[in-house]
């Protein structure tokens, strides 16, 4: 084999590798239920704004608020994974140790 075929094989095996790790099924939809603070309008502000630009989330409401917070219901076509490192791309910490998730 000479050497432009093995570059070609490698190159076409990863690409495969890739669309493996990256592949992603829009008919299982994940319903995620994250909760604001909502005395910080800048923030709130931006994570909608986050939420209007990440391709995956199918769709967001809000459920209910409160004094204390606002609580949104978001429908993601992908990972847990996946949605925390789109919202760590723009700073969003998101602590997800109970069911309901908290932006910190």
């Amino acid at each position: 084999m000479n050497s432009k075929k093995i570059i070609n094989q490698l190159k076409i095996n990863y690409e495969d590798h890739w669309k493996n790790l990256n592949q992603i099924n829009t008919s299982i939809k994940l319903n995620l239920n994250i909760q604001v603070k909502n005395n910080d309008n800048f923030k709130i502000e931006n994570f909608e704004k986050k939420l209007n630009k990440i391709n995956l989330v199918y769709e967001y409401n809000i459920l209910k608020f409160d004094k204390e917070y606002i609580f949104y219901q978001i429908v993601f076509n992908g990972t847990p994974k996946n949605f925390l490192k789109s919202m760590k791309e723009d700073k969003f910490d998101i602590d997800t140790q109970n069911e309901t998730w908290i932006l910190k």
